[in-house]
């Protein structure tokens, strides 16, 4: 009876020590991310912080020639994976992208001072790029 109850717990504790492991293997990895970060372009942002107040918060500064990167993330494989966007260190987004997803959004960047934009996924570097606009 001794032996049948050590069975049990043997097995019981055997079963809660791998359940973690079998749900973080069940996770995808995000490396399989496909990333493109595209080329600084110039926009005239000041008619929309005249319509939108607030916006000026995000795109600090004169407006009327603003340097923006455009990004685009993909994904084949399936489940869900997080991805970050930094620019000079500071979080711009964060989502999650599913398998045929896309995201593309843009990023400000800093006028005529060298910019860097890093995409990351679980804590792993997708792309990194420095960028130096001038609008």
């Amino acid at each position: 009876m001794v032996g049948r109850r050590s069975l049990t717990l043997v097995l019981t504790a055997a079963a809660a020590l791998a359940a973690p492991t079998a749900t973080a293997s069940a996770e995808t990895p995000p490396g399989e991310l496909e990333v493109r970060l595209g080329e600084a372009t110039c926009h005239d942002l000041s008619p929309l912080t005249a319509t939108f107040p607030w916006l000026s918060t995000f795109f600090p500064g004169d407006l009327s020639a603003s340097p923006l990167v455009r990004y685009e993330i993909r994904r084949a494989a399936d489940g869900l994976a997080p991805f970050a966007v930094t620019v000079d260190g500071e979080r711009r987004a964060i989502g999650m992208v599913g398998r045929g997803g896309l995201v593309s959004a843009q990023v400000p960047l800093t006028n005529e001072k060298a910019t860097e934009v890093v995409v990351t996924s679980g804590g792993q570097v997708l792309a990194n790029r420095t960028y130096h606009a001038r609008c």
